[in-house]
């Protein structure tokens, strides 16, 4: 009878082998006493002691305070603004995501540049107005230090980079920020964030968490569906 169906995960069984190899080569990397102390960050006080604003200031608090709970040392990191705002050409065209010259559009909520000389982390303006997502987006970037920064890395895996900062303790943050409905005044717009399904970040959280003897009343911050896939995959986990 389908009320006696084992539980089962909301991930396949291919895309569980991936993403325990990813979190396991994660746990060899930084060592066992690092995976353990290691915990789930939450949007609360506790964590990023500020009331929000909206303004850049945010952002450098927001960028020093998860540089140090990512364990991030010895490199300085600029901040930098970029805007996706419409913008006016000098013919009067009105363009409403940014172009670069040959016509290609380019639209990010965050970049990453590392050269000799300095690391810049840049922030699209419009992420100000939301800490969970400037949150995501920061610790995202700060995960491309991580991996590349720090040569742990030879080419460029934003699957890898959104796992690190998973492993790192923003799964709330990259979970609740990895789809949203956003207000345009005439209507609404929705926006995707991140790389990684609900379903996976979910898992990888659950994982961590079971792996760390973690207790997960974080979850009261998910979102609906996110704490949906993650009691489902907790549940499983401890089952099996």
């Amino acid at each position: 009878m389908f009320w006696n169906k084992k539980n089962k995960l909301p991930i396949t069984d291919e895309d569980k082998v991936w993403v325990d190899e990813e979190l396991n080569w994660l746990r060899n990397e930084f060592g066992e006493e690092y995976f353990m102390e290691t915990r789930t960050v939450t949007p609360t006080k506790d964590f990023y002691a500020r009331t929000f604003d909206g303004t850049e200031k945010d952002a450098e608090f927001i960028l020093e305070r998860t540089i140090e709970l990512m364990d991030i040392r010895d490199v300085k990191i600029t901040l930098d603004f970029f805007s996706d705002s419409p913008i006016e050409m000098a013919d009067g065209t009105i363009l409403t995501t940014p172009a670069d010259l040959d016509g290609s559009w380019d639209s990010a909520s965050g970049t990453y540049q590392q050269s000799e000389n300095e690391t810049i982390v840049s922030i699209e303006r419009g992420q100000l107005k939301n800490p969970i997502s400037l949150i995501a987006n920061i610790s995202h970037e700060l995960a491309h230090q991580i991996l590349l920064g720090e040569n742990r890395i030879e080419e460029n895996d934003e699957f890898l980079t959104d796992f690190t900062a998973i492993y790192h303790g923003f799964g709330i943050f990259i979970g609740n920020s990895r789809f949203q409905f956003v207000s345009q005044g005439f209507g609404w717009q929705s926006s995707s964030q991140g790389y990684l399904p609900e379903q996976i970040i979910d898992y990888a959280m659950a994982w961590l968490s079971k792996e760390r003897n973690e207790k997960t009343g974080y979850s009261q911050f998910l979102n609906k569906s996110l704490k949906k896939y993650f009691d489902q995959s907790l549940e499983w986990l401890i089952k099996n």
